[in-house]
């Protein structure tokens, strides 16, 4: 019986060393494309922030009927002093603008510069890509922000894209030679990076890869456009130089970000991997040789599986199957034992209804309702911390807890950032929908110190959002409006 037990063993070793093989070579993809995701983020954040400080001092120059340079001046020194822009401009809606360099202030003439046109028609927060006219190379990024009535006036932040290349620290994770990419969404490089690779010959980016990748490029840029990270084996145009493509989109920008991993790094990764994995599955076998170790692997295999089991089906439990997200039940219990065990901390209820839901139902079927749910519940939690709590609690109804915000300011930046997100929301694979919400938020304790009593002041901000008109947010003590 001992000796069955050590050939069944032996076999099964065998075939985990295959598998394990295997799932090094997946598991390297994985944290290639963690780390992309990761930078992706770090652009997200430094995009949005530029977004919202445009917004806000569009807000400011709209608001105020009777303005003059002074206030222009104070408005953008303090956007371009308080963010990572280069220089700030007013567009009056003339020919000329204010501008606000980091030193003077003066007018310039906006009538030559290359996104003059799209002045005129500016009705909501664009990014342009300003290029070198001798190279087209992307030089710095345009973020303009109506404000007003459109073509009436308009704020301009410039931020050049050696800022954004600060943000990427490739080397640890890829190695010396691996080359990293911003793109935009129909492909060109906007990075000012200087690499040396043969898959950075033409400014756009996929025009570089040989035509046996045509394939897998057209799937790569299909699972871009759906937000999906993922990476392939390519080879270039040119020299057939081959690397993998490490691919993650910046959520919500129309931007791409591009990491180019040098082939014989990542075979050595992946090699080094399961190589140390060979080495301890021989050295198990030498230890299971006997009927007791054997048994005992056996066993201790048996309740690993049953453990990993038990949690899954856990999961599972809390798992609302179509968005991903959290379910009611499970929303709600998360929610009560973080205000059990954090009664005195600042906390934030979002509690948001898809806007006329029965009507997109209706008119373009459940299964595109479905896919509304669906895109939302995958895409609106890279807008939060892994630590908050975001589920599903209905049918169009979605609840959203943020834990530990360090003041009330925090509470307006956060709602102001979810505001912005459904603004770019856009849903459906062939027919892009722009679905918009109600919201309505409450803060923790001061609105309520229990699920109950916070959820129905959420509640009361989202139907005064949804008598002001839909698609906005509202607070239960209305500081928006303060």
């Amino acid at each position: 019986m001992g000796g069955i037990l050590v050939i069944v063993v032996t076999v099964m070793l065998c075939v985990s060393f295959s598998r394990i093989k295997r799932e090094g070579i997946q598991n390297y993809e994985d944290v290639m494309t963690s780390s992309a995701s990761k930078y992706a983020q770090k652009v997200n954040m430094e995009l949005s922030e530029l977004q919202t400080a445009a917004d806000v001092a569009a807000d400011v120059l709209s608001t105020s009927s009777h303005y003059g340079q002074n206030l222009i001046k104070e408005t953008l020194m303090a956007v371009q002093e308080n963010t990572s822009a280069e220089k700030a401009v007013y567009y009056n809606g003339g020919n000329t603008g204010y501008v606000w360099d980091g030193t003077d202030f003066a007018t310039a003439d906006l009538k030559k510069e290359p996104y003059f046109e799209q002045l005129a028609g500016l009705s909501e927060t664009k990014v342009f890509c300003m290029r070198n006219s001798e190279d087209l190379k992307t030089t710095e990024l345009v973020i303009m922000a109506p404000s007003g009535e459109t073509g009436k006036g308009s704020v301009l932040l410039y931020l050049p894209v050696r800022k954004l290349d600060k943000l990427f620290k490739i080397s640890v994770d890829f190695g010396a030679d691996a080359f990293a990419l911003i793109i935009d969404k129909n492909g060109y490089i906007v990075t000012s990076g200087t690499y040396e690779s043969d898959f950075l010959t033409e400014l756009n980016f996929w025009n570089n890869f040989a035509d046996k990748n045509k394939e897998s490029v057209s799937k790569a840029r299909v699972r871009l456009i759906n937000a999906v990270t993922g990476c392939i084996e390519a080879s270039s145009k040119g020299t057939g130089e081959k690397r993998t493509v490490v691919y993650a989109p910046v959520l919500n920008s129309g931007f791409d970000v591009i990491i180019g991993v040098d082939q014989s790094y990542v075979d050595k990764k992946e090699s080094n991997f399961w190589k140390s994995s060979g080495v301890m599955l021989t050295q198990l076998l030498l230890v299971l040789i006997g009927f007791f170790a054997t048994f005992l692997t056996i066993s201790y295999t048996t309740k690993k599986n049953v453990a990993e089991h038990d949690r899954l089906l856990r999961e599972e439990a809390d798992t609302d199957l179509l968005t991903g997200l959290t379910n009611k039940l499970a929303t709600e219990r998360k929610i009560k034992e973080y205000m059990k065990e954090n009664p005195n901390s600042l906390g934030m209820m979002f509690v948001l209804d898809i806007d006329n839901f029965k009507k997109i139902n209706d008119t373009m079927g459940h299964a595109f309702g479905d896919e509304v749910l669906k895109t939302l519940g995958r895409t609106i939690s890279s807008l939060f911390r892994v630590t908050d709590i975001i589920g599903r609690t209905g049918g169009d109804e979605f609840i959203i807890f943020l834990k530990f915000l360090k003041s009330d300011e925090n509470t307006l930046k956060e709602a102001r950032k979810l505001v912005q997100f459904f603004k770019d929301f856009t849903a459906g694979e062939y027919v892009k929908y722009s679905a918009t919400a109600s919201i309505g938020a409450a803060v923790f304790p001061e609105n309520g110190s229990d699920f109950d009593s916070l959820y129905k002041a959420a509640d009361k901000a989202l139907y005064k959002a949804k008598q002001r008109g839909k698609n906005q947010l509202a607070f239960y003590d209305d500081r928006d409006r303060k």
